[in-house]
This record gives structure tokens, sequence and C-alpha cells, in this order.
């Protein structure tokens, strides 16, 4: 899960409002999320998001209170390895020691470099596709609350006060950024504090070919599920907000229209399910050149063999799309394609980060 993305998201309708994110970062043992999970909590003990299966909540929302009032950052822990039934996250089968650190959090309340806006910031970058690091002093005296914003190159964005803890910092960024994690914590020696680093990440894209009523839950799973979809057919009638009023974007085109105007990530997502012959073979055509990290054609996998010329092509391509689990009709189908999707995405996330690295250090 993209928990960032939704966050900001909410942070963004609530332009106003002072809330406390509580983000998971160190697990010991097994917990019901991971590191870099998030959450937001209101004033008002409402909350968006979790990071429990419902044992920590209650509790969060009593230190969030705190955080919110202070204006000041904490780390709580919480085991949940004890045999009393009572203990923290018995109830959910959890059996580990999860560390999460809580600040304060408002759409413009944090700044960094040049007293730019934090958090609208970084919603920009991954509005563009970009990746992001981040690294925050969490005890160094003077240092401590100090955020430092990098790119997944290891650039700097924005000018630093202070070039010392620049150098001090990028050898670990590059260690960071090859390790596939979220979040992470580094002492660091020379700086003689310790320093959360965190991953942020844009939303992976989801290219859907043909508007039809079968494409219309999977655009919403997935837009519910961190895709930023596009979809792309020609017909007014169906390609329009009435029936996918969750798309990022859509292109009412023909694909070779689409194609002449946008190139499509190799990163990306790209379902194939225009339900016509010629179009489908033409949209492989363009796409096979560059194959995308997922490319799956609806249909049987004998349909998707006479679509292709070239047979050595078709290890690029997924057919039938989703997962083997006796789907049928078009919303059990979207489970399993998306469980597909998710299970494509966690697999090449830590790749496609490493991949990207070049810190020249």
């Amino acid at each position: 899960m993209n928990d960032i993305c939704r966050l900001l998201k909410r942070l963004k309708e609530d332009k106003d409002k002072i809330f406390a994110m509580a983000t998971i970062i160190r697990v010991d043992g097994s917990a019901y999320r991971r590191e870099g999970a998030k959450m937001l909590i209101g004033a008002d003990g409402s909350y968006f998001g979790t990071i429990s299966a419902g044992c920590l909540e209650e509790d969060l929302i009593y230190q969030a209170q705190e955080v919110i009032n202070s204006l000041q950052a904490k780390t709580v822990n919480y085991d949940l390895r004890s045999e009393d039934d009572l203990s923290w996250g018995q109830s959910a089968g959890c059996d580990g020691d999860i560390e999460i650190y809580i600040e304060p959090i408002g759409w413009e309340l944090s700044k960094f470099q040049q007293n730019t806006p934090l958090w609208p910031y970084i919603d920009q970058q991954l509005n563009k596709g970009l990746n992001m690091v981040s690294a925050k002093c969490l005890n160094g005296g003077a240092k401590q609350g100090t955020l430092i914003l990098f790119s997944n190159n290891g650039d700097i964005l924005g000018e630093s006060e202070d070039k010392n803890i620049e150098q001090g910092l990028l050898p670990h960024i590059n260690t960071f950024l090859h390790s596939g994690s979220k979040v992470n914590f580094f002492h660091i020696d020379e700086l003689n504090s310790d320093y959360l680093f965190e991953l942020y990440q844009p939303k992976e894209l989801l290219f859907v070919f043909g508007a039809g009523p079968d494409a219309e839950p999977i655009v919403e799973l997935a837009s519910q599920l961190d895709f930023s979809v596009t979809i792309i057919d020609p017909r007014t009638s169906r390609c329009s907000e009435k029936y996918f009023p969750n798309a990022d974007f859509r292109f009412i085109e023909h694909p070779e229209s689409f194609f002449n105007k946008i190139q499509i990530p190799y990163d990306s997502f790209v379902l194939v399910m225009t339900h016509n012959f010629n179009r489908d073979q033409k949209i492989l055509e363009y796409l096979l050149h560059a194959p995308p990290n997922y490319l799956g054609v609806l249909g049987p996998k004998r349909r998707t063999e006479r679509l292709v010329s070239d047979k050595n092509l078709l290890s690029f391509i997924q057919s039938p799309i989703g997962l083997s689990i006796g789907a049928e009709g078009p919303e059990e189908i979207s489970i399993s394609v998306l469980a597909e999707l998710i299970k494509i995405r966690n697999q090449s996330n830590s790749q496609i980060i490493d991949q990207s690295v070049s810190c020249s250090i």
C-alpha cells in the first residue's frame, strides 16, 4: 500500500487542520503491518488509515492528542509478544515489538529548505512520478527535527544550510536506497545523531485500453489500491466520468492517436481489453517494442497467441490476466486482476529502486 499518497490527499482536503501522523518505523517479529505503514489522527480522535488490526488505535489516539497540542514529535513502543491476553495485539494474533513515530502534520505546517512548505512540495514531486527520500534528525541536539530531501539518485532537493550534514548523510542514502526498505534508522557517528530515512514513492501507473463494462470494477478497485489509472477508448459514450469516476485520466481516442501523444513508462502496468482483435493487435505491436513492467491481455491464451506474430515476444505478455482463483463475472475477475497487479508491484518495487540508484559519493 502507498499510504503517503492517500494521506497527502486527505491533508489537501483539510488544509487548515493539524493532524498527528503515526508511522511504523521498526517491527521485531510479526505485526499486522510493516515498516512504513502510516495513519493520520485528528484532534477530535478521528483517524484515517490503519497501522494495526485495531488493538493499538485507542492508545495512539491518546498519544496523538499530546503531539498535536505540543507540536512535538515522539516515539512510542508497543510490545505485542506478551502471553497475557490483556496485552497489546493479542486479540489480533500479533507477536512482535513495534516502534511508532508520531509527528504533528498539516498541509503547510512543516517547512524545509528556504522555508518551502514540505508536504505540498512532496505531493508535487510525486505527481510528477518522482521518488524521494527524506532524512529526518530524531535526536541530535540543535539538529533535531532537521529534514533534508533527496531524489532517488542521491541529489539534494534544495539548498542545505549545513554541508557537513549533507556529506554525512549521502553514503547512508545510497545504502538505504539499495536496501529496498521504505523506512530505516541510521545512527550516523560523524553527525552524532539518529536519522529516520523514509522513501516516498508515487502511485504506480495503470493504463487500461478499453472502456467496456468489465473495465469498470477494475478501474474502481485499482484506484482504491494506489494505482493512478488512465483509461483509453474512442467511444465518448463509454469513456466518461459517468462510468469511470475514479479514473485519473480519460482519453477519448484510438490507440494510435494516444501513442502519438503519450509514451508509456517502462515501469507501468497495462491492461489490453478492447474486445476488438485488430485494435488489440495494434496496441501490442506498439507496446512490445518496449514492454512495460506488466502487460496483460484479456481473453484466452490462444487468442493472445494469434495477436502476436513474433512468438518470442509472448513471454512479455500475461494472458489470461488475473490470478487463477476460479473467478466469474466482472467483480470477481477484477479482484483476481488486482491481486496479480499487487503481486507484481510488490515483487518489482525494490528492483526498480535498486536499478535507479546511481549515487556518486
